[in-house]
């Protein structure tokens, strides 16, 4: 019965898919959830019945689409409209009609609905009855006709994507989020109109200067806007009407109009909640379907972030290793969850690795239903500017500077000519499509990485003389060419909008204020084992000397004791510190270092004076030591090490050990010659001489 059910209402229902979308986050509750399954089902066989309709009920019709501000968003819409297309393109409608108020969406969405609604040989007909901006331009431009209300225009900046859905239903691939991506699949499917190709490219790329005809209608730098008034200019078919039967008069159309209905929209502000069990019963507007029992027994209990202003340090090192970005990415996961307020990054840092901050810019800041900030205090250069880009507003603290975000190796020297070009442009790609998602100027973010980026911008200056001038805005980094601003630059109104920066403030509270954000502020802290991870690595050298050391009083004293003991402590503590620290990628540098420490053994006490065990042995013990603390730090991301920069990446390793056995030197040497009369190790060396006894006694 259940499988004839799903074979009737089909696996690709919007209201099934949102009921199965539901129970997967449910599983312990599913029995209740398969009887609201089947009512569904029973409810859904009468919703949305325009697309259930028989194929041939459209043939000779004009068909009215709806497309609206969730039509390339929510995915039960997108769903109907490939349902719906798939249909219509096996019968016969007389002339199908986007009925547009739209004014935004996934790229992704409208780039597959323009591919398949191009391919119609019927009439089709776009009336703006309102917005058309973003996916809702693009989807004017898809069809033959186009009619406007006397109020209406289609083109113009898109709204900014708002989401309001779950998370894990966003779509994770950052090219849905921005339309510049998918010009080159815009401008293939108008390949036969060169008009329309021209059109559609001013609409995904603002800062394309559009000419149709010697004619221009919109500069770099502006989004494209078209008129009613330029129909004729731009050899486009259509008009003005006030509503759908005024299209089908002027267009001489006679037919019976089939107006679908979108499904009821299911993301709003506030996302209703799925039913939960209480009581015996299910009761409408819980948090969750998982019971409060579910959460792991030891869970670490951590403050809740809920209506509160998170704000995260990004200090001098926090861009530097793997366990870092871990822990600002499980803040910003954490902050989400609890709904907090908004997001800060206190930015005061050189830089960092540019694979993982592109991970955060890519991943992280763009799935947030919460505001995000860049307070820039007092500099957020490479790595950290690029974290300032990828959020919604930045604020700069007087003095401070932004920018030189250029890719270099991790011994600061530059990167070569043939690796450059492939990391190069792939961080001033993500840096101009984060730019353009968040609102920045992206000529200024590309500016920030590549020395060959040309930013002119003049700011008129009054000269000592009383008379008016102008100079350019920004001075390029001396030393290497690339732009860096400082706050006064960057707030500076240019052409009516800020330079980059939203405005000054003077400290957090002062942003807050001035942002006006309400909710407590709390500073996001590293939990224990990151904080111990990171102590860990900081004492490497002196976990490194105590272990040396012990591990040889140990050999020197008969037995297992004290010494051997605290070598093991020590060791230990060395290796799990740096493996939480994300130094140690697996168990490799454990492994070799037991080996180092068996051939050891096999030589002192089995084959001794070979040497070929010892000499193995230590250096398995030496070379597990160093690569447990080489940093991951690899801006050539296909795996290999550049060894242009390999004493800088063993510089730090190896002058610890050396430190290491250089103080175990000194401490062996201590104990050599002071051992014997230090109180509290006396016990674990033998007298020098025994005093007489009956043995010694002369007979």
């Amino acid at each position: 019965m259940f499988k004839n059910a799903l074979i009737v209402i089909g696996w690709d229902h919007p209201i099934m898919q949102e009921i199965m979308n539901r129970c997967h986050f449910c599983k312990r509750e599913s029995f209740k959830f398969i009887k609201i399954f089947f009512l569904s089902l029973y409810l859904g066989a009468f919703a949305n019945g325009s697309v259930s309709t028989d194929q041939s009920s459209f043939d000779g019709k004009a068909v009215v689409i709806d497309i609206n501000n969730y039509s390339f968003i929510e995915l039960n819409q997108g769903g109907y409209l490939k349902d719906l297309l798939e249909k219509l393109s096996k019968s016969d409608p007389q002339a199908i009609i986007l009925n547009i108020n739209c004014s935004g969406g996934l790229a992704s969405e409208v780039r597959w609905f323009i591919e398949d609604f191009t391919k119609f040989k019927v009439k089709t007909i776009s009336f703006i009855n309102g917005e058309a901006r973003g996916a809702g331009a693009l989807a004017a431009l898809s069809s033959s006709v186009i009619y406007f209300r006397n109020d209406t225009e289609v083109g113009g900046e898109p709204d900014r994507l708002d989401w309001r859905g779950r998370l894990n239903l966003l779509p994770q691939r950052f090219t849905d989020l921005t339309y510049y991506d998918i010009i080159e699949d815009v401008s293939k499917t108008f390949n036969e109109d060169v008009i329309r190709a021209q059109l559609s490219k001013g609409v995904c790329d603002r800062d394309k200067e559009v000419k149709v005809n010697g004619i221009r209608f919109s500069r770099a730098g502006e989004h494209l806007v078209i008129k009613k008034s330029n129909l004729e200019e731009l050899e486009i078919k259509g008009g003005v009407a006030s509503n759908i039967e005024e299209v089908l008069s002027q267009e001489k159309l006679s037919a019976e109009i089939i107006h679908l209905k979108s499904p009821r929209i299911v993301i709003e502000e506030k996302l209703t909640p799925l039913p939960v069990k209480e009581g015996g019963s299910f009761n409408e507007g819980s948090e969750s379907i998982v019971d409060d029992d579910l959460s792991g027994f030891g869970e670490t209990r951590v403050e809740s972030y809920a209506g509160k202003i998170v704000v995260i340090p990004i200090g001098m090192e926090s861009l530097v290793r793997k366990t870092k970005f871990e822990f600002i990415q499980r803040i910003i996961k954490k902050a989400e969850e609890d709904q907090a307020s908004a997001i800060i990054f206190d930015l005061n840092t050189p830089g960092g690795i540019a694979w993982y901050t592109e991970e955060i810019m890519l991943s992280d800041l763009q799935n947030l239903s919460l505001p995000t900030y860049s307070f820039v205090n007092p500099k957020a250069m490479s790595a950290g500017a690029l974290i300032a880009i990828a959020t919604d507003y930045i604020y700069m603290h007087e003095p401070s500077t932004i920018g030189a975000a250029a890719p270099v190796m991790g011994n600061g020297q530059d990167i070569p000519e043939a690796m450059l070009k492939k990391v190069l442009s792939d961080i001033v790609s993500t840096a101009d499509n984060v730019a353009r998602l968040k609102g920045h100027d992206p000529a200024i973010a590309k500016a920030f990485i590549d020395t060959k980026a040309e930013l002119t911008i003049e700011l008129p200056v009054i000269t000592s003389e009383g008379n008016l001038s102008y100079e350019n805005a920004f001075t390029p980094d001396s030393e290497n060419d690339l732009l860096v601003l400082n706050a006064w630059e960057a707030t500076q109104v240019i052409n009516g909008k800020k330079v980059f920066a939203t405005d000054i403030a003077s400290s957090l509270e002062d942003l807050v204020q001035k942002a006006k954000l309400k909710g407590e502020i709390i500073t996001a802290k590293p939990l224990g084992f990151e904080l111990v991870g990171d102590w860990i690595v900081k004492l490497a050298p002196w976990l490194l000397l105590f272990g040396i050391a012990g591990a040889y009083m140990e050999l020197k004293v008969p037995g297992f004791g004290l010494p051997g003991f605290l070598s093991l402590i020590c060791f230990g503590l060395f290796f799990f510190g740096h493996n939480v620290a994300g130094y140690m990628a697996g168990f490799e540098a454990i492994g070799v270092f037991t080996l180092g420490l068996i051939l050891v053994l096999l030589e002192l006490f089995v084959f001794p004076g070979i040497l070929v065990f010892g000499l193995l042995g230590v250096f398995c013990i030496i070379g597990s030591l160093i690569y447990s603390m080489v940093d991951p730090l690899n801006l050539n991301w296909d795996g290999s090490v550049n060894f242009s920069a390999l004493g800088v990446l063993l510089g730090g390793p190896v002058m610890n050990v050396l430190i290491a056995f250089a103080g175990a030197l000194v401490v062996a040497l201590f104990l050599m010659r002071y051992m014997s009369s230090v109180p509290m190790i006396r016990w674990m060396v033998l007298e020098e001489a025994q005093k007489d006894g009956p043995a010694l006694n002369k007979p």
